[in-house]
């Protein structure tokens, strides 16, 4: 992502994003949004792992808790696609965003149902209510449940999926292709002469999700849970060539969040590196330094007065253990 000058904002063109853009008052807009979920975040965070210690029972399991703020750039994302596309306003494509905060809990198969629905009584016992309910476990290219909550006396918004590991295992995998979708990647494809190019990109991403969810088994009685919501419809016609290009797209997009993610763990080691040395501060100074300070010559020893060394008080900040970065 690039911050423009003015305080605008553009997508990375690593990712194939440099077509969004948001104007220096939109990015405020979305900067101020994003800032009053991540102030919602520690309650919310809580909550949920109140939930998931109650429904242990049936195997409840809280997955990518350290993810339950979507980023800031991937906020932007979300927002510049429609006000590039449609011209739509930044502050009304925020009001309908509720997945800021987002959650996921898996139950295995068997307790899909039954947990799905002892969480739905626990949420609303701690006076939560849901604003909507999408079952799209007869989708052919994402299954899931996808529900969102509002408490009655206050205005946050939070998401929560209900998953079995196995079709969470198959969201996963699929992230980089809901993003090319998502970003408007496939939107690129389009030409003068071939306005509807993208359709056949788009199909292609769905045959390719559909694959990972080939062994995703279906919970008995899932139906009984929220609406019943198609989003797709398979076209196994589409061209292989471009079946081929978009799997390669994914792969470059993997590649690059790869990139990202072993950047941000040297980052991270660098960090704890420093903090280790500013919690020993001689760990800063050369070895040599550090041995002529720890083992003082005998002879310089004995010429200190011992009744002066048991008088002397310790200076008081040689007792702390210096400053710390941890």
């Amino acid at each position: 992502m690039t911050d423009l000058a003015d305080g605008g904002w553009q997508g990375d063109e690593a990712k194939s994003e440099q077509h969004l853009k948001l104007s220096a008052e939109d990015n405020r807009t979305v900067t101020q949004f994003w800032e009053r979920a991540a102030a919602a975040r520690g309650e919310l965070d809580s909550t949920m792992k109140g939930l998931e210690e109650q429904s242990a029972a049936r195997g409840g399991r809280l997955e990518g808790l350290g993810y339950s703020l979507k980023g800031l750039d991937s906020l932007r994302r979300k927002v510049a696609v429609p006000v590039g596309k449609r011209g739509d306003r930044a502050e009304d494509v925020c009001a309908g965003i509720d997945d800021l905060n987002r959650y996921t809990l898996t139950f295995e198969t068997d307790n899909y149902v039954q947990g799905t629905k002892e969480t739905y009584e626990r949420l609303r016992e701690q006076g939560y209510e849901p604003l909507s309910e999408q079952n799209t476990w007869q989708d052919p290219v994402y299954k899931g449940l996808n529900t969102t909550w509002q408490h009655k006396e206050r205005e946050e918004r939070f998401e929560l999926q209900f998953h079995t590991p196995e079709s969470f295992a198959a969201k996963s995998e699929n992230h980089e292709l809901y993003e090319l979708a998502r970003g408007g990647s496939f939107d690129e494809k389009s030409t003068e002469k071939e306005p509807n190019r993208a359709t056949a990109y788009y199909q292609a991403s769905d045959l390719l999700q559909n694959e990972r969810y080939a062994n995703v088994r279906t919970p008995e009685g899932v139906d009984e849970l929220g609406k019943v919501k198609v989003r797709a419809t398979l076209n196994p016609q589409v061209s292989p060539e471009i079946v081929a290009e978009v799997r390669q797209m994914e792969a470059d997009l993997k590649a690059t969040h790869a990139a990202e993610a072993a950047e941000r763990a040297r980052g991270e080691a660098e960090a704890k590196s420093v903090g280790l040395a500013m919690d020993d501060p001689l760990q800063a100074e050369s070895p040599d330094l550090k041995n002529r300070l720890a083992t003082k010559p005998a002879s310089q020893e004995r010429r200190q007065d011992p009744e002066a060394l048991s008088m002397a008080p310790v200076p008081t900040q040689a007792r702390g253990r210096g400053p710390s970065l941890k």
